[in-house]
């Protein structure tokens, strides 16, 4: 007993007491330390050099991959969210005529970026994970209490714009929770109902808040009958990374309204232009979704000890040129049918350029979403930073041009910036698995 073993007696006894290999240097050494008296500083080493040595020809994984789970209701969600952008576009005019031109478009300036920052990091924390609003329902009161307390220092800060700017953002934020729990009918019904008092000459600021008390309480509820119900399989999501997803989306956001040549202001325009982008990202969104049935299977059969097998990332890649292709192609065919109806109406568009930037929006969009999922957040982050600089330079340099050259230099900025990280990232399956459950 105690006596030094070299690896392939050290193998033998291992075998031996198993039945079968070791699965890894810990159990190795375990068995060395029980069953032949060997210390634990000379076992851990016998099992490491026992793993490390060839044990023959590796042999493939033949576990049976679970599918990625539907993605239930995206249809109706889809039609619920543009059904409420439409209602909200119609907004703009009696807004602006009721609180002036330049209150809505620095409110809207200011809520854009924040609703899409809060949305992301919601999603990040919660709306991400597998039954994730029952961890909403456990924090009713703050639920309660961050609206009130984004709108107060909203306020604080920018007067009557920040009052609207608040309003609209719980409102935002808490139809995406709404959405998520199953309750698109309800978001949209408050938004009609919203629309319908602002077009029948109530006071707007008493209409919005309205509104946004309404969806704060109705989404606390949905998410509080969800407790004793329903259960999460997965932990919320990391603070840190929470984090980062909202720097995500408050660059996407700044992005959106960095260009002063594109006017916020100019009743339903700019938001009806956001429409064929919109309607695009949900298609290319729900198709890059499979991503997490295709990395597994783009290395099912593959030996760990096998290294790189030629044609193993084809899947992966293929996934992302047609998640690219569709939104490419239905954000083009919206648009055309969007600039036909304006001139068919004889309403003034913003400009081609705008619709433009907007589908390079969406298409980063898609790109920084896919780095967040799979642990390259940070790199989104740098491209989106890199991106505003471009479109501020750029729009302020380009007064008499088309507006929204801006917009479609900083967003095309950050998918040149941003598309071969994720070719990258999807053309090593294995090691993008790995990292994405290491973040997850």
């Amino acid at each position: 007993m105690g006596t030094p073993l070299d690896t392939a007696r050290s193998q033998a006894v291992v075998e031996a007491r198993l039945g079968r290999p070791a699965q890894d240097m810990f159990e190795a050494a375990v068995v060395l330390e029980a069953w032949a008296g060997v210390p634990a500083k000379g076992a851990l080493e016998a099992g490491r050099q026992m793993t490390r040595a060839p044990s023959g020809a590796g042999t493939p994984s033949r576990g049976v991959l679970n599918r990625t789970p539907p993605l239930e209701g995206l249809a109706l969600e889809a039609v619920a969210f543009v059904a409420s952008m439409i209602a909200i576009a119609c907004w703009a005019a009696p807004l602006s005529d009721a609180l002036g031109v330049h209150v809505l478009e620095r409110a809207l300036i200011i809520a854009l970026p924040l609703t899409i920052a809060l949305q992301w990091a919601i999603n990040s924390r919660y709306l991400s994970r597998p039954r994730g609003t029952v961890h909403l329902g456990r924090h009713p009161l703050a639920l309660a209490l961050l609206p009130g307390g984004v709108i107060l220092v909203l306020t604080t800060l920018a007067g009557a714009s920040g009052l609207i700017a608040g309003l609209l953002s719980v409102m935002w934020t808490g139809g995406t929770v709404l959405i998520a729990s199953r309750l698109p009918d309800e978001y949209v019904g408050l938004v009609l109902l919203a629309t319908t008092g602002i077009y029948a000459g109530l006071p707007a600021v008493a209409v919005l808040a309205g509104a946004a008390a309404m969806t704060t309480v109705i989404a606390i509820v949905a998410v509080a009958v969800t407790l004793g119900h329903d259960e999460p399989t997965h932990k919320p999501g990391r603070w840190t990374r929470v984090g980062l997803a909202g720097a995500i989306g408050l660059g996407i956001g700044v992005l959106l309204v960095a260009d002063r040549s594109v006017d916020w202001s100019l009743g339903a325009i700019p938001a009806l232009g956001l429409l064929p982008s919109t309607i695009a990202s949900f298609w290319g969104g729900a198709y890059l979704w499979r991503f997490q049935e295709v990395l597994p299977q783009a290395t099912a059969g593959i030996t760990v000890s096998g290294g790189s097998v030629r044609g193993a990332a084809r899947i992966p890649l293929q996934l992302l040129a047609g998640a690219i292709a569709r939104q490419v192609t239905v954000t083009a065919a919206f648009s055309v049918l969007l600039v036909f109806g304006a001139q068919a109406f004889g309403v003034t568009m913003s400009g081609t350029t705008v619709l433009v930037g907007f589908g390079f929006v969406a298409l980063a969009t898609l790109l920084v979403g896919l780095l967040e999922a799979v642990g390259r957040g940070v790199w989104a982050v740098v491209a989106l930073g890199v991106a505003l600089l471009v479109e501020v330079v750029v729009s302020s340099q380009s007064t008499h041009q088309q507006p929204g050259i801006g917009l479609v230099a900083g967003a095309a900025t950050v998918v040149v910036l941003v598309l071969p990280v994720a070719y990258f990232a999807l053309s090593r399956p294995a090691t993008t698995l790995a990292t994405r459950l290491r973040v997850t």
